[in-house]
């Protein structure tokens, strides 16, 4: 008589197993629709190039974009190599599509410097600097910033983030009880006279000269 053989599973193994393969090809799919949003966002803003100097002076209601039109556009070209490089856009999309469950439990403890790493490492168009060097949002609590900028009214959300711009004023703290929610310091709104010295500034950085 052949001997009869038993297999044994472990209790919930096999479930498990199936779960984790579940959620990892949905973490591929769930990238890889981040990161093709990502390039039609950053393919569509190249080809918009030319007219981002009457974007940016339209939504923040200063000449100072169309003055120094040639400046504005070095600084935009920056601003888009920095999309890239950073890929914001397709983390901010995989963490909304990400379930909360699986979010790593952080509490985030520090305050704002005001150095811009955080905006794009200092690449962004509406970043400027005062005489102490302390970073300036000329987009800072309008609509645009809210809606189409939800990274920058986040930041920092998690450690990953302050690791990847090497904030030097927040740190994440493992924490169960942990909330989501950040309160950044912002320094004062920029004055007109501080705009007016941006193309100045832009010169200097970018290499191109005020058209």
């Amino acid at each position: 008589m052949r001997g009869s053989t038993t297999l044994t599973l472990e209790p919930g193994g096999l479930k498990q197993r199936a779960a984790a393969g579940i959620r990892a090809a949905t973490d591929v799919s769930i990238l890889a629709l981040a990161r093709s949003i990502e390039f039609v966002v950053i393919f569509g803003s190249a080809l918009l190039l030319p007219v981002w100097p009457v974007i940016a002076a339209a939504v923040l209601r200063e000449g100072v974009y169309l003055r120094r039109y040639r400046a504005t556009l070095a600084r935009m070209t920056k601003h888009i190599l920095a999309v890239w490089h950073a890929r914001p856009v397709s983390r901010m999309i995989t963490r909304w599509l990400t379930p909360a469950e699986r979010a790593v439990p952080e509490r985030i403890v520090g305050n704002c410097t005001h150095c811009g790493r955080c905006c794009l490492d200092q690449a962004c168009v509406f970043l400027s600097f005062d005489e102490q060097g302390r970073s300036r949002c000329h987009i800072y609590g309008k609509r645009v910033w809210k809606v189409m900028f939800a990274n920058c009214s986040r930041y920092p959300v998690d450690g990953p983030e302050i690791v990847l711009y090497r904030c030097p004023g927040f740190n994440a703290v493992r924490d169960p009880e942990a909330s989501p929610q950040r309160i950044i310091p912002i320094a004062p709104a920029v004055q007109p006279a501080v705009l007016e010295s941006i193309g100045a500034e832009w010169s200097e950085t970018s290499g191109a000269p005020g058209s």
